[in-house]
């Protein structure tokens, strides 16, 4: 065989051999270049809260009401409701069967009452009873709001109502006698009882306007406003050491305004985050996480100490709010929100920090504005703060003209050879 073809031959298939390898290493360093492991996260809202949590004393202007009677009392007003002057509060009786008596007399009350309001005339037929389902539909859901929300009273309130509507509905459908035969037997029942209160009782009066509570601790002359006024760090925790006084006999206080204020004892350091003058958000785990606004009405310090006491304002009552003289408190001092992005992830590109994004298979870098860090992630910015700065913004024009992080964007936290533009395959 002709040496010289032999080796035309093998020079060619070397050729060709060289070039299918040169393709085949070009093709997979391409491939390698597009393609890559990368892991993302969402960007979503955050809320991250700066609170200072401390046990809060409160300081009212209060009046204990005391009885010459040291027995059963039945109050005649809630716990917290506003009273006038001169209203009947509480009886209070010498002795238990004098209270028992007396409670199954306003037992029958509200029955007849009831039934009263429950009263139709003669001119009603069964046609109406369309309208009454009505209101007893209306209250039926009133009372399931109320409950839900936890206004206990205002839904009992409404029960009365939703009663007296059933009760009419059945006094048209034709249950008048039964209702006649009830009534008569509540009046006799009442005569009965009457004819068996001995006198010793008292009913106690309102002396003034103002809002009455049946519960008393022997604070309320030492957490009053007078000692508030003149109140000093110092002050404050000789206070708080103090021994209650003795509130024998007393049915309840009368508080003369619906203004309370709460005492927090603090670090300077605390409570140099304060500003008097601004409101915050009070959370009061004791009440159930209720939510209340206070005012910083004084942040009081002494050079000698490293303790602060900030005394906050509040103009709100909440139904069923319990006034438990010392209770924990959360003050939400600051609270910023934003989307959450990995610490991990942010870059700084042509003097832009900001996130890699994945769009389709497009990676897209996008400019981030940090409020905050916290534990291995930054709150950053939802706006634009370029949109606010016009002038900042005819600066930055000069720049790469980079997009804004925006919710739902998908941040790269892993991968490698990143950069703006890239399309992975």
């Amino acid at each position: 065989m002709d040496t010289r073809y032999l080796k035309k031959i093998a020079l060619y298939l070397i050729s060709v051999l060289a070039s299918l390898a040169l393709i085949f290493y070009i093709v997979y360093h391409l491939m390698d270049g597009f393609t890559t492991d990368i892991t993302t996260v969402t960007a979503e809202l955050s809320t991250r809260q700066s609170v200072i949590n401390a046990d809060g004393y409160i300081f009212r202007s209060e009046k204990c009401i005391f009885s010459s009677y040291g027995g059963t009392v039945n109050y005649l007003v809630g716990d917290g409701e506003k009273v006038a002057v001169n209203q009947p509060l509480a009886e209070v009786f010498s002795d238990s069967s004098g209270y028992s008596i007396r409670s199954e007399l306003s037992s029958i009350e509200k029955k007849l009452e009831i039934i009263d309001e429950s009263s139709i005339n003669s001119t009603l037929s069964t046609s109406d009873t369309s309208n009454v389902d009505k209101k007893i539909s209306s209250y039926y859901h009133l009372i399931l709001s109320k409950l839900a929300e936890g206004k206990y009273s205002h839904a009992l309130r409404s029960a009365d109502s939703l009663l007296v509507q059933m009760s009419r509905r059945q006094l048209i459908t034709g249950s008048a006698e039964i209702f006649s035969n009830l009534r008569a037997g509540l009046e006799a029942r009442r005569a009965t009882l009457t004819s068996q209160l001995s006198g010793r009782s008292e009913t106690v009066f309102s002396e003034s306007s103002g809002y009455f509570f049946n519960s008393v601790d022997g604070y309320e002359n030492i957490f009053s406003l007078s000692e508030l006024e003149k109140l000093s760090v110092s002050s404050f925790f000789d206070l708080i050491s103090r021994e209650p006084e003795n509130t024998n006999g007393a049915i309840g206080k009368l508080s003369e305004s619906y203004l309370w204020y709460i005492a927090l004892p603090l670090s300077k350091s605390e409570a140099s985050s304060l500003s008097t003058g601004r409101t915050y958000t009070g959370v009061f785990s004791y009440n159930y996480d209720t939510e209340l606004s206070l005012k910083a009405e004084k942040i009081l310090t002494e050079v000698s100490s490293d303790k602060a006491v900030a005394v906050f304002s509040c103009g709100e009552m909440p139904d069923g709010f319990n006034y438990l003289r010392s209770q924990s408190v959360s003050i939400v001092v600051d609270e910023q929100s934003g989307y959450r992005v990995p610490k991990t992830s942010v870059r700084l590109v042509d003097g832009e920090k900001g996130v890699y994004t994945l769009y389709g298979s497009t990676v897209v870098f996008k400019r981030i504005d940090i409020l905050l860090e916290t534990d291995g992630y930054y709150i950053v910015s939802t706006a634009d703060p370029l949109e606010k700065d016009e002038a900042e913004e005819k600066d930055e024009n000069e720049k790469k003209n980079y997009p804004y992080i925006e919710l739902y964007d998908q941040i790269i936290v892993s991968g490698k050879d990143l950069e703006d533009g890239i399309v992975f395959y």
